[in-house]
């Protein structure tokens, strides 16, 4: 319903329009002077604050004449023409297609992912992302349009909530729009080895399966990775497992390091750390292994021959050694994980003080701190740990001349070839 204010002198109406949020003014014709003041008061009056330069362009985009006994707009609130509220992603809904098997490992790498928290779409309240006015003529904010709560709910996808005008992802992936239209995550891929490129560094949170044998590539993951075949000359970081049902071959530069559990066939000439367990199934050989967890080798066929393998807790395989003679050396220490680890950031400190790379030093120190600290928490855990937790060191079949077995302080040198050996952590 309208209302209708009249000046002192009768000359001068006001008429607030409500179905179209605007104020309106007409002057009658009297022959006298029209009081600017009296005008004031009016809007004074009406408690208009707001809404004047639209007004001024609305005159000018309809060539509206100021005449007598004739209104004009003084105050308008452009209201925005859409009755839905808007959906605004924070990502590119181009970047994925909906057929996931179109994926390039290539094209995934250069695209942002979120984390778990993340808001990755939402019914923005942004003020100056709405397409009509911010207040009314009165000086009040203007309500934002309503959502359909129950339409805004169908929207959410697998890995996706939806929460008070925003969805979220409920883990680290990377968002896109299913064929239906509905906002999900992607947390894991399936890739064939031919597909993931070896001209770049990759860096994937997502959980990967790749089909066939990797050689010559670097991915660092956040999650999971398994390998159907061998990794060849390959440097693999994963924060989550890693399981190849092949061999690790000539992975020396940087290796292979695990803070999840290691299920591999064999290891050949690599440097290999794992911060949990290790699973074999056939042979260790002439590579350096680091594992703060259980070696487990399968319990007649595996082996170990030639090169260092450390385990922080017990060691259990088939053989060690070989005919042949290799130099072997096999123990149990503290932390053997997190001591590699130490050993090689620190070559890497001397290397880039040498280049004069004075960021990559100062950010390498600090891991170099975060390392020592975790280095010495094991080292307590190991000196509280009950008296009855003993580390063992387990050989079934022949154990060859030449292998060096250490467990903590005490070394057995084996000198001619014999069957099976059993140690056990001594005070």
């Amino acid at each position: 319903m309208n209302k209708i204010l009249t000046g002192k002198s009768g000359n001068v109406i006001l008429e607030l329009r409500q179905d179209s949020s605007s104020a309106w003014l007409t002057i009658k014709r009297s022959g006298r002077l029209v009081d600017e003041k009296e005008i004031l008061d009016l809007i004074d009056e009406a408690g208009i604050r707001s809404g004047f330069e639209e007004a001024l362009q609305l005159i000018r985009e309809r060539g509206i004449e100021k005449e007598y006994d004739k209104p004009f707009p003084i105050a308008v609130c452009k209201k925005d023409p859409g009755k839905q509220a808007v959906l605004n992603y924070h990502f590119d809904p181009d970047a994925i297609s909906p057929d996931l098997k179109k994926l390039n490992l290539k094209d995934l790498n250069r695209i942002t992912y979120v984390k778990e928290g993340d808001v990755v779409a939402g019914y923005s309240d942004n003020l100056f992302e709405r397409d009509g006015s911010i207040y009314d003529i009165f000086g009040d904010l203007i309500t934002p349009p309503m959502v359909n709560e129950d339409e805004a709910r169908q929207l959410a996808g697998d890995l996706v909530r939806y929460e008070s005008r925003d969805f979220i992802a409920e883990a680290t992936g990377y968002p896109y729009l299913n064929s239906e239209g509905k906002i999900c995550l992607l947390t894991e891929l399936q890739v064939k080895a031919e597909d993931v490129p070896s001209d770049i560094f990759l860096r994937s949170p997502l959980k990967l399966e790749i089909e066939g044998s990797l050689h010559n590539v670097q991915i660092a993951g956040a999650e999971s990775i398994t390998v159907q075949g061998n990794l060849e000359d390959c440097g693999i970081y994963t924060e989550g497992d890693l399981q190849v049902k092949g061999d690790i071959i000539s992975c020396t530069n940087p290796g292979i390091q695990v803070l999840g559990s290691l299920k591999v066939s064999g290891i050949r000439q690599s440097r290999v750390y794992v911060k949990k367990g290790i699973d074999f199934d056939e042979y260790i050989e002439h590579s350096t292994v680091a594992c703060d967890g259980d070696i487990t080798g399968s319990y007649e066929e595996s082996r170990i021959t030639g090169g260092l393998t450390q385990s922080g807790a017990n060691i259990s395989i088939g053989s060690a050694g070989s005919h042949e003679g290799d130099e072997t050396e096999i123990e149990i220490a503290i932390s053997p994980f997190y001591r590699a680890l130490l050993m090689q950031m620190t070559k890497e400190a001397v290397r880039l003080r040498e280049d004069g790379d004075d960021k990559a030093l100062d950010e390498l120190h600090e891991r170099i701190k975060r390392c020592e600290s975790e280095l010495d928490k094991q080292l307590n855990l190991f000196l509280k740990r009950p008296a009855e937790q003993k580390k063992s060191l387990r050989v079934e079949g022949y154990v060859h001349p030449r292998t060096l077995f250490r467990v903590l302080k005490h070394s057995y040198q084996i000198k001619s070839r014999q069957t099976g050996i059993s140690l056990v952590e001594k005070e």
